[in-house]
This record gives C-alpha cells, sequence and structure tokens, in this order.
C-alpha cells in the first residue's frame, strides 16, 4: 500500500482543537490539527505541505523534465502528483492516469491511480473517526468541540471545492474522491451530532448532506448493480472521462470542455462551475437527454431535464439556452446525430456487468 503522508508515533495525540476546549478557553484561534485534517494534504499546493513540514523531493521522479511544470509552477493536488510519478512506471505522458504501477518490485496492472488514493483516504478517515470518537467521549464541551470542528471542515470542503475549479492538471479530478470522503463524513455528523450543533451549522451541513429540491439540480447517473472489475467511485471517474472525451470527439461540445464541467453535469446539485458550450442546434440538445433517458443513463429527472439543460449549458455564440424551447422540443430525426449521441455512452454500457 502507498504512504501517501508520514507514518507517525503520535497517531492518537489529543489535538489542539480538543484540548482548547478543555482546558476551558472559548476565544478565537486558529487550529492547524484536528480530525480529519490530514485531508487537506491531498489536495494542497507545494507550499502549503511545505509549512506542515512535507517536504517532498520530486526529483526522485524518473524523466523528471517531463512533469516539472506541475511541481514548479505551485499546483494544487500536488501529493497525489508525486504518488502517481514516484509509483507509476513504464508511461507515456499525455495527461492520463493510465499505466502499470510498480509497488515493492512487485508489479500490479491497474487502470487508473484511484484505487490506491481512495484506499489511502479511507486510512485516513478510520483514524480520524476514531480520535474525534476518542475526543468526543471524553469532552466537556461537546457544543463547543463539535460546532468548531464542524466550521473548520466546511472551510477545508470550501477549498477543496476551490482547487478542483481553479486547477488545470488531470489530477483535479482525484478531487471528486476527496470530496466524497468530506461527504461520508458530514453524514456521519448529520446523523450522530445535530443536538450540539447551532442552527446555522446544522442548515449548512443539511445542505451538503440533502441538497435542496427547490433549486436546479443536475443530473445523476442511474445505479448500477456493479461494474466489471471496478469499484463504484473508481467507475465514476472513468465514465465521466469517456463521456467527456466523446461530447468533444463527435464535436457536441466545445474542445474548452473540462472533465470537472462533465462531472458537474452528473453531480445530482446545483451547478458550480462555468455553463458548457453547446456546438450544435438546440434540437440535438433535447435529443441528448431523450437518449439519457431511453437508455436509463439517468435517474428520473421529474421533467425537469428543460431546466438542467438550460442551467448547464450555453450555445457557441455565447447565447443562453431558452429553458421554454427545450421544453417543448421533440427528438431529432437526423439518425447520425441519435447514433452519434447514443455512441458517447458506449463506455458506460460496456463495463455494466
Amino acid at each position: 500500500m502507498i504512504e501517501f503522508l508520514p507514518v507517525l508515533d503520535n497517531d492518537f495525540d489529543f489535538s489542539p482543537l480538543f484540548q482548547h476546549f478543555e482546558e476551558g478557553n472559548n476565544d478565537e484561534v486558529e487550529f492547524g490539527v484536528y480530525p480529519f485534517s490530514n485531508f487537506r494534504y491531498f489536495f494542497w499546493d507545494k507550499e502549503r505541505l511545505r509549512t506542515k513540514g512535507l517536504n517532498i523531493d520530486e526529483k526522485k521522479i524518473e524523466r523528471f523534465d517531463m512533469f516539472e511544470k506541475i511541481f514548479t509552477r505551485g499546483d494544487y493536488f500536488y501529493l497525489i502528483a508525486y504518488h502517481y510519478f514516484i509509483n507509476v512506471k513504464e508511461y507515456e505522458f499525455e495527461y492520463k492516469v493510465e499505466g502499470r504501477m510498480k509497488i515493492e518490485n512487485e508489479e500490479i496492472t491497474i487502470v487508473s491511480f484511484f484505487e490506491p488514493l481512495y484506499n489511502a483516504l479511507l486510512k485516513e478517515k478510520i483514524k480520524s473517526q476514531t480520535l474525534l470518537r476518542h475526543e468526543y467521549i471524553l469532552s466537556k464541551n461537546k457544543h463547543l468541540y463539535i460546532n468548531k470542528l464542524t466550521e473548520l471542515l466546511f472551510n477545508d470542503y470550501y477549498d477543496l471545492d476551490d482547487a478542483i475549479r481553479k486547477e488545470k492538471n488531470v489530477f483535479a479530478k482525484y478531487g471528486i474522491a476527496i470530496k466524497e470522503v468530506y461527504l461520508e463524513v458530514f453524514r456521519d455528523f448529520y446523523s450522530n451530532f445535530v443536538d450540539y450543533l447551532t442552527t446555522e451549522n446544522f442548515e449548512a451541513l443539511k445542505k451538503l448532506v440533502y441538497p435542496s429540491k427547490k433549486e436546479v439540480q443536475s443530473f445523476k447517473l442511474a445505479p448500477r448493480k456493479n461494474y466489471r472489475n471496478l469499484k463504484d467511485m473508481e467507475a465514476r471517474v472513468q465514465i465521466i472521462d469517456s463521456i467527456k472525451q466523446a461530447l468533444v470527439g463527435r464535436g457536441f461540445v466545445s474542445e474548452i470542455t473540462t472533465f470537472e464541467q462533465i462531472d458537474d453535469l452528473f453531480n445530482n446539485k446545483r451547478r458550480e462551475l462555468s455553463k458548457i458550450i453547446w456546438l450544435k442546434n438546440i434540437t440535438a440538445l433535447a435529443t441528448f437527454y431523450k437518449i439519457m433517458e431511453e437508455d436509463k443513463i439517468v435517474q428520473d429527472s421529474e421533467d425537469e431535464h428543460w431546466k438542467i439543460l438550460s442551467d448547464y449549458f450555453v450555445l457557441k455564440n455565447g447565447s443562453e439556452i431558452s429553458r421554454e424551447e427545450l421544453k417543448n422540443k421533440k427528438k431529432s430525426t437526423n439518425f447520425k446525430i441519435i447514433d452519434d449521441l447514443r455512441s458517447v455512452f458506449n463506455f458506460l454500457k460496456m463495463i455494466v456487468a
């Protein structure tokens, strides 16, 4: 297993956050260490990692000159990039995350770097859950402790969101995995600590765990029983990437469309990124949804698809797409358009067991 973070002997020391409130302090101070704070290391840039004592010698990477820009321009997801290049061998660099991994002289063929990263995140989550449980049980100031921890994690989660939006290199796609682990933590908080939360923190937590149905939500991929040789989150990353590549390759969306924009479209949340530039006509866009509906690519949108499409797409001349026009559009009769749009989801259909 790849050790993304340093192995410490004092894993179960009480955090400064816990000690602060146990000592009866109520003043506002900055906390650098608290349960789940190590999640930040997975998406921080080089300088912030260094302030926490994580000095990494990226010159150990073979053929470092090929990847130097990622390490010298201040990219986010620095730690993930480092461990990817130090562990994945026999690669051809085309901003893709495929190859053969070699760990301790044992070769493991993998499709992506997702699994070792996700395992490392889960390991860190379990350690933090244990620390949180100890501190929660012993805390004499549960209200102050839980609310401050919740606020700190909100800030970290929003920082991650910013990193995903701002980042240009391929490793930003792994921010999805980190976000999912944060959301698992927030769901646990919602289940276990609601009695201690302030109204403000409760409402903010509720919005993350249960997004409001009154707002325009994006599509949600229909659940599959399982995928061939892939875990659910790993499959999602590859599915989203395949949809993006197909939409761009077949000329439906602009070449500047990012993985994150397509992921946003299928995230069942309100839009967080800029709109996707649609290159075909509005009939083709309406047909895009009709095919997703017919082939059960997405869950039922409760007749809100026209709102979603108009909120997530813009025409190539910058014109907004009329909701009313979309609502009344029929499926295209152009067989090539239909076949091309249907083929966008070939990879998804192929990997469903």
